[in-house]
């Protein structure tokens, strides 16, 4: 007898044919797309940004950069690097970036983020030892800050600070200059990285020997020559009162001797200090002129002096010098008084002449005339052959042989606390004019007295004859 399956059966087994079929086409269906989709997906740069976030602008400026120790083999090609392609989003994150790589002593992934080009070849070791040097590191503080700001370029210095006594006879204090341009749409790039000039290097603008880390000796290096660099270096040297290297940035033929000085003694005079971010603006930038503010403060005080920059025989130098505003803020601080203060006044015979003033019928030095005076010593102290003419005055009270006699005395006086302060006899030359060069009237022209031209007028006149 022959077997057989009733409809119903049938119908099962066919139903669940067709189901499993189903599933199976399913699964074939879901390994194709699964495979498709699940290819690795270029990831923006911004979500790269997003996963791995920098520090916020006030932690890093607070307390730097914190980079882990890099591991073996890391490669160059960081995320940082990666965002170059399209420029940095602001100078912050960009020098951000660079203090991780210094942090990881990993030069090659700094010179892939500046540029090859951006560091010159003739100081491209220099910057690289201070980069993996094993004593020196990004400051905590402060790893890196804005020097100056124009209309196309900024410029940062990256701050490096060495262990106190790790490194003799080096400076504990290093900075890098990171100068960036704009690339429109707000983002920036870097453009060229450059040394500050050392102090003893000023006149030669060569680097020094191991001058920069003292971890190993480096062929001496021509450093590029930019206004900007000189104009960072004089401020620099004004401040702290380094006339030799403020002289040597000077163009002689344009700026005198005594305005350099007095720049320093009313700098001096009024505690000022270079501002900590953006100490220098320029307002003009051209191939053969520029001009840059110089910002200083002293407290809640806040001032400025402006530079002007130019060519002299291929070499960039200050030409110009102006620090009126200084001068008003001394004035505004000193308040009323019958002693004058105005450390620089012009010579009738040409150029300028440091001036000091006097109390009236004394021939005392007064306390600010002495800080002005050790400024004129620590000058006269670089260099025995540096000789300067003092010219005693006074007001017109008085006889004329007494006035003489007052004169004289604190031209005087001032040579004798030269003397004091360590400076050779031979290098100060007195004279004495009594009342008869006076600066201002001494009466009213309804023949009233003046105090307050008399008070111009007792005075002594300092001209550097170097």
């Amino acid at each position: 007898m022959a077997t057989g399956c009733s409809p119903d059966e049938t119908m099962t087994k066919t139903t669940a044919i067709v189901f499993f079929s189903i599933i199976a086409v399913g699964l074939v269906i879901s390994y194709f797309t699964l495979d498709r989709v699940a290819k690795p997906v270029e990831v923006p740069n911004e979500a790269v940004a997003e996963e791995k976030p920098m520090p916020s602008e006030p932690d890093v400026a607070e307390s730097g950069p914190k980079i882990d120790a890099p591991a073996a083999g890391k490669p160059v090609k960081t995320e940082a690097v990666e965002a170059k392609k399209e420029g940095f989003a602001s100078p912050a994150v960009a020098m951000k970036a660079l203090a991780r790589a210094i942090g990881e002593k990993n030069f090659e992934a700094f010179t892939a983020l500046v540029g090859e080009d951006a560091v010159a070849e003739p100081i491209r070791e220099e910057v690289k030892a201070l980069i993996e040097s094993p004593t020196f590191s990004l400051s905590e503080k402060k790893p890196f800050s804005e020097i100056s700001k124009s209309a196309t370029l900024v410029r940062w210095a990256l701050n490096f600070e060495s262990a106190t006594g790790t490194v003799p006879d080096a400076p504990a204090f290093r900075q890098l200059y990171a100068d960036l341009a704009s690339l429109g749409d707000k983002a920036v790039d870097f453009e060229k990285i450059s040394l500050p000039l050392l102090p003893d290097a000023v006149e030669g603008t060569e680097v020094l020997p191991g001058s920069i880390t003292g971890d190993r000796p480096v062929a001496p290096q021509v450093l590029p020559d930019d206004p900007l660099t000189i104009a960072h270096t004089f401020s620099k040297a004004v401040i702290s009162r380094d006339f030799r290297v403020a002289r040597a940035l000077a163009d002689p033929e344009k700026v005198t001797d005594e305005r350099v000085a007095a720049l320093m003694i009313a700098v001096e005079e009024g505690g000022f200090d270079l501002k900590e971010d953006r100490p220098l603006v320029v307002t003009l930038s051209r191939e053969d002129i520029t001009w840059v503010l110089t910002r200083v403060t002293s407290g809640e005080i806040s001032s400025e002096f402006a530079l002007e920059l130019g060519q002299d025989a291929g070499k960039w130098k200050v030409g110009g010098l102006t620090f009126s505003k200084v001068l008003s803020a001394l004035a505004d601080q000193a308040g009323g008084g019958d002693v004058a203060y105005s450390p620089i006044v012009e010579d009738p015979t040409g150029g300028d002449s440091l001036v000091l003033y006097f109390e009236f019928d004394n021939e005392g030095v007064t306390p600010r005339a002495q800080r002005q005076l050790g400024i004129i010593a620590d000058i006269l102290s670089q260099g025995a052959e540096r000789v300067i003419r003092i010219n005693g005055h006074a007001d017109a009270l008085g006889t004329d042989q007494y006035n003489k006699g007052l004169s004289d005395g604190r031209a005087e006086s001032i040579r004798m606390a030269l003397i004091d302060m360590g400076v050779a006899p031979a290098q100060v030359i007195t004279e004495a004019f009594g009342e008869t060069k006076p600066r201002r009237p001494n009466f009213n022209p309804d023949g009233t007295d003046n105090p307050t031209g008399r008070s111009q007028n007792r005075r002594a006149e300092v001209y550097l004859d170097f």
